[in-house]
């Protein structure tokens, strides 16, 4: 591990990093949004002031009102508007509002019994309405804004999703789709790298659109976010229930897409039947323990641009493989994470035992080429589930990144016993080796963590390491003081990423992070983390007692880290947090934390009661 600076105090005398406090209180777990220097976030009536704030303008004080920061004119605009939603297109934000809380008829059709689309820009300075929608999930998407609208679609190739480009922000255009039966009505599940996933539920379509004989399934359907020509187009293949989704960039509206289908539903297909592959697909380890049965989650792949063009010569293909809780794709190959259990009951990783969750990969094949999954048993290891989104399996540059469980995969890898659980790499090919465990560092071989979190470039790994791996007291005090930390208990922040082709390194910070929520956020070459001053022993923010939670940050240039706030506390709601919100898609200049005023012991922004705070800073 390489050790990067500790320093203390605020670490800026300019505007950089120099933290301000918004006027009302956050409305708890509700989105916070940033686009460049552009924030926003919702306001909680109820506990703005001491016996709470009317903001929108109607006769109570328990709605959530749209707040706007200008980050770069420390400018605060409170919109007036009841809103359960936000985001930004650039400069232009968009509210989800419901119009009987808001008590306002936005649609003006004499009722407020609609959830409806608004618009608000700094330009124009007023909100006004946009459209009323159908389903009050909202994607933001490079100059990109998709939503459902109330309006049903008619006919063939007609779908209610619409699309509004910031360039023309009050005029949505409608989204069609290649289907010629008759229309859709998507519902947006999510988007990666610009391509979005959209469910179409057949019960709402009166028709089957995965070619069985129900109309009861959820049909996936993709569509390229990057255009606003861009067409819904149906995989017509039933997705799986809470099924991982990935696309990853390969191109100018291409991408390499990964997903899993139902079984059941999928007309109660065997679709991880060994006789629907080559002889080379099957492990050997798992002759005699072929899978039966149609209960499965099984992982599938396309490449869009020419699927898109022609799903007969390039058409979906099926891994076999069965999935779950992660989908990542690195060098070509597409991995996820499959239940022993499912797979026939198969050691896959030859521990005695088929009650593992073990990593499997495959090629990206294109056209009809064979599936040929890497089978060595040796090979395969059992992951460790792990917070921070990867769930123990990450994409790391051209690689994978696995934290393997010693007594779940029956192995000793770092000679200490079957006790930990270790961070391995692997760049996938079509040549099986081995995965590479060992790290460079001065005093230690192998590493762990407790929390493990991917960029949205996968160029840095945000990574717990835990210090009882090596048995090293990483933050220990130096020279040491009376009341240092003594322990071997702690995890300290670092920043994976591949020094070389052939190596993985951590540069990190000798101060203890949190162990579970460490919140890890990189961006624009900086990096943010929570520290807890009693994990830590050390009284970060001067108060003479440790039992703050402090943001940390560390410039991964100059190598040198400073205090910047005291944060909330480690959950919000029951909900681990990041560290700090930043806009993940454009470039980012300003980011917000949220503070708790309880455990600070102060009003920070003056309005009379002690509850979260949204505060911000520029970088």
């Amino acid at each position: 591990m390489v050790l990067l600076a500790a320093c203390g105090g605020g670490g800026s005398s300019s505007e950089s990093f120099v933290v301000r406090t918004t006027s009302v209180s956050w409305a708890q777990a509700t989105p916070i949004a940033l686009s460049g220097g552009n924030l926003a976030f919702l306001a909680a009536e109820d506990v703005t002031g001491a016996t709470g704030t009317q903001l929108n303008g109607d006769a109570d004080k328990n709605d959530s009102v749209a707040v706007v920061v200008d980050t770069a004119a420390h400018q605060e605009t409170i919109l007036a508007v009841q809103a359960q939603d936000l985001v930004w297109v650039g400069n232009e934000l968009y509210l989800v509002t419901d119009e009987l809380a808001d008590d306002v008829d936005w649609n003006l059709d004499t009722v407020k019994d609609d959830v409806v689309l608004l618009h608000w820009s700094k330009a124009a300075a007023t909100v006004v309405f946009v459209d009323t929608l159908g389903d009050p999930a909202l994607f933001a998407r490079g100059t990109n804004l998709y939503y459902t609208s109330a309006t049903a679609p008619v006919g063939a190739l007609a779908t209610s999703l619409a699309v509004i480009a910031s360039s023309a922000p009050l005029t949505p255009v409608a989204v069609v789709s290649t289907d010629i039966v008759g229309p859709l009505s998507p519902t947006i599940l999510g988007a990666d790298e610009g391509l979005l996933f959209l469910e179409l539920d057949e019960a709402v379509e009166a028709r089957s659109l995965n070619g069985d004989a129900d109309s009861t399934d959820k049909v996936l359907a993709l569509l390229d976010g990057t255009t606003v020509a861009g067409v819904v187009q149906s995989t017509g293949l039933a997705l799986a229930t809470d099924s991982p989704l990935r696309a990853k960039s390969s191109g100018s509206h291409d991408w390499q897409v990964g997903f899993l289908v139902s079984e059941t539903a999928q007309n109660a297909a065997n679709l991880n039947l060994p006789a629907l592959f080559g002889t080379s697909w099957k492990p050997t380890q798992c002759v005699g323990h072929e899978d039966s049965d149609t209960t499965d989650s099984v992982l599938h792949f396309l490449n869009f641009a020419a699927w898109s063009a022609n799903a007969v010569t390039s058409p979906i293909r099926n891994t076999g493989l069965v999935g779950s809780r992660r989908i990542c794709i690195a060098n070509g190959f597409i991995a996820t994470l499959s239940l022993e259990s499912d797979e026939g009951t198969c050691d896959l990783n030859g521990d005695g035992d088929t009650d593992d969750r073990v990593v499997r990969w495959t090629q990206i094949v294109s056209g009809s080429a064979s599936i040929l999954p890497l089978n060595a048993a040796a090979d395969i290891h059992a992951v460790a589930d792990c917070p921070g989104g990867t769930r123990g399996l990450a994409e790391l540059d051209s690689r994978f990144v696995a934290l393997v469980d010693e007594s779940d995969d029956d192995l000793d890898i770092d000679g200490g016993g079957f006790t930990h659980e270790l961070l391995g790499w692997l760049l996938p090919s079509n040549t099986a080796h081995a995965w590479d465990f060992t790290h460079t560092s001065s005093d230690a071989a192998f590493v762990g963590a407790t929390f493990m979190a991917e960029t949205p470039a996968r160029d840095r790994l945000g990574v717990a390491l835990p210090e009882n791996i090596e048995g090293d007291n990483i933050n220990r005090h130096v020279p040491a003081v009376a009341g240092e930390d003594l322990d071997t208990n702690d995890s300290v922040p670092t920043f994976a990423d591949f020094s070389s082709s052939t190596t993985l390194s951590f540069p990190g910070v000798a101060i203890a992070c949190d162990t579970d929520n460490a919140g890890i956020v990189i961006a624009k070459g900086v990096a943010f983390y929570r520290v807890p001053e009693a994990q830590d022993s050390r009284d970060w923010n001067g108060d003479s007692v440790e039992n703050d939670v402090v943001l940390f940050r560390t410039s991964l240039t100059q190598g040198t880290s400073f205090t910047t706030a005291v944060l909330n506390d480690l959950t919000i709601g029951g909900n681990a947090t990041p560290s700090v919100y930043v806009d993940t898609v454009g470039t980012p200049s300003a980011a917000a934390i949220v503070v708790d005023e309880t455990i600070i012991g102060s009003d920070v922004n003056g309005d009379g009661t002690q509850h979260f705070v949204v505060e911000y800073f520029r970088f």
